[in-house]
């Protein structure tokens, strides 16, 4: 089994024409053809129904097509490394993040990445930090900014840094980050939350003492920009990284504390069994940096950034 075989095999899995294949792989229709039936022999199976007009992949076809798929964008990806390790990055990036670090970190980093490198095609994906590994998991992107609070096994992580949790509420309730609230005093409080599973959710849930019970059932809302306006209004408060509700906090639509004795963890992360692009490896650098400089600068104020190697 060839590459240049599995590459004429998937320009008929494009067009589902012989012709129209032959036509893109640049030779003979006889010559393509041949080529396909040279696969069939060595796999033993059908991989395609001619018809009329054109034809249709069998299952055993359908899944060489999935095979080969993956396999020709790891070798892309392969070239890519290779050719731009030492040079300016190139080709795409595939990126999700956390919805709580968009306004404060990624959307200044995808910018300022697109600036220096315009060349680079960017796809940007957002979610909940579980969604967002399950993205990096399956191929769907490339690195994945996430909290860390899950299994690993195939991928490679690295700290972005730590924050501290904050209790969100409107204004006029005056809550203040030199004065931190202890855990049992969310009890009391009617609470907007993120649905399960989540886990900003389950921290939450681990922070209430075992026999408490809310005052009302929580409102249940997925994003977090909407869970600021609901607390912004009064009556409801929320549980959310710094990150989260810095923009709000900052224009004063909302006041916030530190909730004690609770951190939360970010990370960068890529799948082991990818080559590190120049790309990846550029833009892991301009989101250490800066992570680093809003935490120097007093604008991140709780986070806590890993030891520089």
């Amino acid at each position: 089994m060839k590459i240049r075989q599995l590459e004429y095999f998937m320009h008929v899995v494009n067009t589902l024409n012989i012709t129209h294949a032959a036509e893109r792989a640049n030779v003979s229709q006889p010559a393509l053809s041949r080529q396909v039936q040279l696969l069939e022999e060595e796999l033993g199976t059908r991989l395609v129904d001619r018809r009329p007009r054109g034809v249709a992949l069998t299952p055993a076809g359908q899944r060489l097509a999935d095979h080969v798929r993956a396999l020709m964008q790891n070798v892309e990806l392969i070239k890519e490394d290779i050719i731009a390790a030492e040079t300016m990055p190139a080709g795409s990036l595939r990126i999700s993040s956390a919805y709580s670090l968009r306004g404060l970190l990624i959307a200044d980093v995808v910018a300022e990445f697109h600036r220096l490198y315009p060349q680079v095609n960017l796809e940007i994906h957002e979610g909940v930090s579980i969604n967002v590994r399950e993205e990096l998991v399956t191929r769907h992107v490339d690195l994945a900014i996430y909290s860390d609070h899950g299994a690993s096994r195939g991928l490679n992580r690295q700290a972005l840094c730590s924050e501290g949790l904050v209790l969100l509420a409107s204004p006029a309730a005056g809550l203040r980050m030199d004065a931190p609230v202890p855990s049992t005093s969310l009890v009391g409080l009617d609470l907007v939350l993120t649905p399960s599973p989540n886990g900003l959710r389950r921290v939450v849930e681990d922070l209430l003492p075992p026999s408490a019970t809310l005052r009302n059932p929580p409102v249940i809302v997925e994003t977090n920009s909407i869970i600021v306006d609901l607390v912004s209004r009064g009556g409801l408060h929320s549980i959310l990284p710094y990150s989260a509700c810095h923009q709000a906090y900052t224009r004063g639509e909302i006041s916030i504390a530190p909730v004690a004795g609770v951190t939360w963890p970010w990370v960068i992360a890529t799948s082991r069994d990818r080559p590190r692009t120049a790309a990846m490896r550029v833009f892991t650098d301009l989101l250490l940096g800066h992570a680093r400089r809003l935490a120097a600068d007093g604008v991140w104020i709780t986070a806590e950034l890993p030891p520089e190697d």
